[in-house]
């Protein structure tokens, strides 16, 4: 384990789950009795104010409302080991808008290149909301599948935006290693984030990789660039959380709340293994 000072950074397009994997660290590290690899020591830089408003309505099963969840806000926390050896990791909490622009436009500002120069990485990927990449061929099979008389098509601008999930998390690593972001060899942490909602497909996190984001997986196997990475299948929430700002009440969310632990909601996939471990990620990142 790296003794010091280690930055990590955290990225991820917008809803892909990044806020609500540091809401679940900062209260499973302080969690009296959980079984985890890393244990919180103190703060080192922020506000406990932020953490702490993210936890509680983790606790709660409340989305983060968008206020919360707008500007980037550092945060690095001393945590320690089953060996008592202590590792300070900052994680710079940047909105997922402020990725998208970086693909959409190319542009990003000074405090978020500072924040990106780090050795390692989580990349944060929502199983559940993968846009995949829409055929023609296909649409058409499926029309003609079910009878339904062809129509012509009106022509659609092509967006930025309508980019499929893939294309745009490989853009965003390979822009993490070229020009000034270029530092060398790094280690990715590849989060698959919403797995209650995609663990019904009965496949693992490397298969779930290779199957819904051919792209990521193949760019990541083939080590054009130096990443040295893993993946793991990531629920944070456990369940469906309420939007808040709708007044929401779900007999689901209701159900996580009533868990004896709230870290029992979690899980981590890795491979065929399931832990509640959810810094088990942060740990293979600072060996």
């Amino acid at each position: 384990m790296i003794e010091g000072d280690l930055d990590i950074s955290i990225i991820g397009l917008p809803e892909s789950g990044k806020t609500t994997l540091l809401a679940a660290i900062w209260h499973v590290v302080r969690e009296g009795g959980s079984a985890t690899v890393l244990k919180f020591q103190g703060l080192s830089r922020g506000n406990y104010e932020h953490l702490n408003t993210l936890a509680v309505n983790w606790r709660r099963g409340k989305k983060p409302q968008r206020t919360q969840t707008s500007g980037m806000k550092l945060v690095s926390m001393r945590l320690k080991d089953v060996h008592e050896r202590t590792v300070s990791v900052s994680f710079p909490d940047i909105p997922g808008e402020d990725f998208s622009r970086m693909w959409e436009k190319r542009e990003f500002d000074e405090e978020t290149l500072k924040t990106l120069k780090t050795t390692a990485v989580v990349l944060v990927v929502n199983g559940d909301t993968i846009r995949f990449p829409a055929w023609i061929v296909d649409q058409m099979a499926i029309v003609k599948g079910a009878g339904l008389p062809v129509e012509e098509a009106g022509v659609v601008d092509w967006r930025a935006e309508l980019a499929p999930t893939q294309v745009k998390v490989v853009e965003l690593l390979q822009f993490l290693m070229s020009g000034e972001l270029n530092i060398g060899p790094r280690r990715l942490a590849v989060l698959i984030t919403a797995w209650d909602q995609v663990e019904g497909d009965g496949m693992n996190p490397a298969e779930i990789l290779a199957v819904k984001l051919p792209f990521l997986d193949q760019y990541l196997r083939n080590a054009r660039d130096p990443w040295t990475w893993r993946v793991w299948g990531i629920s944070a929430q456990g369940g469906v959380y309420e939007d808040q700002e709708k007044d929401e009440y779900l007999l689901e969310t209701e159900a996580l709340r009533d868990l004896d632990r709230p870290s029992d909601r979690i899980k981590v996939v890795d491979g065929e293994i399931v832990r509640s471990d959810i810094t088990l990620p942060l740990e293979w990142l600072i060996e």
